[in-house]
């Protein structure tokens, strides 16, 4: 699906037009492979790049063409059964105009669409500052909701139970493919900043200074996250193990515990000649017997602190 907007600097809303023209913002979205083509012959654009912004696998990078067409590749999280997941989206300038594409709907583009009042499609440096900045936001505002789904369960340590323990190793494997695409988004904004492949304005210069650290430090809170998850999962498994420690501990007493009267008693229940055998109080012998042996067996298992 292709959608054509427009707004000059002027302008107070955003325009949906037929036509591409000069300033225009080209919204490409789930395309079928006949549309790709049809624009990139339209518009003079690497139908190949094109192609690999809609790989679910292709890392970020940049691109130019020999028309001079500027190709973004970046990643940015997305949600998806249960999951949040990273999935790219490509960004293009050309002389005219600044195209869009992503194989699914997102809230990166959806975000210009609901609030359009502080950016304009003739200015396309501008408009795509505004684009990293979203795929950023969206980094953070994941970010923050794993780390404190992190925090709730590391509280509740003690008593986490299966299902929490796989809602961890998930968000573990969101956070590792954070930072996996993070590393080389970072990198495109710096090779942004050199210059080379599209003129920077200083007002937008130190905006992306600014966002270069704030996303470093935003893939570092990744990590630590990530080595907080691992913490949990570590601590867990102590826990258990020393749980589990406990309980053999107690029924290796119970089994010893039981062990005295029953081999007192096989000794007695013997079909042979055996001591107060007419005794009319061995009975209570036997048991006075298994009782001492009981109690010591008890005091030397707490003298030992083995319980």
């Amino acid at each position: 699906m292709i959608n054509i907007y427009r707004k000059k600097l002027n302008d107070l809303r955003l325009k949906k037009v037929k036509e591409i023209e000069r300033g225009s913002w080209i919204s490409v979205l789930e395309p079928g492979e006949e549309e790709i083509r049809s624009l990139a012959k339209s518009l003079d654009l690497d139908f190949t790049i094109l192609e690999d912004g809609l790989d679910e696998n292709e890392i970020s990078r940049i691109e130019t063409d020999k028309a001079g067409n500027f190709y973004m590749i970046m990643r940015f999280p997305i949600e998806k059964d249960a999951d949040i997941i990273t999935t790219p989206i490509l960004v293009v300038i050309t002389k005219d105009n600044i195209i869009t594409l992503c194989r699914t709907k997102n809230k990166i583009t959806d975000s210009f669409l609901i609030s359009n009042s502080d950016f304009c499609t003739t200015h396309k440096t501008n408009f795509l500052l505004k684009i990293i900045l979203e795929i950023f936001g969206s980094y953070d505002l994941y970010l923050n909701r794993i780390l404190k789904d992190i925090k709730s369960k590391k509280i509740k340590i003690g008593n986490l139970e299966n299902k929490d323990i796989l809602f961890l190793v998930q968000e573990e494997e969101s956070l590792n493919n954070f930072v996996s695409s993070l590393f080389p988004a970072i990198n495109i904004l710096e090779k942004i900043l050199s210059g080379r492949y599209i003129t920077i304005y200083e007002k937008d210069r130190d905006i992306m200074e600014d966002l270069v650290m704030d996303s470093n430090q935003t893939m570092e809170l990744s990590r630590a996250g990530s080595r907080s998850i691992k913490n949990i999962r570590e601590a867990y498994s102590a826990i258990l193990t020393n749980e589990l420690n406990k309980i053999m501990k107690i029924l290796t007493f119970v089994t010893i515990f039981l062990t005295i009267p029953t081999i007192v008693s096989s000794i007695f229940g013997m079909n042979v000649a055996l001591p107060l055998e007419g005794n009319p109080f061995a009975f209570l012998f036997v048991v006075v017997v298994i009782v001492l042996l009981s109690m010591l067996f008890f005091v030397v298992i707490k003298s030992k602190r083995w319980i």
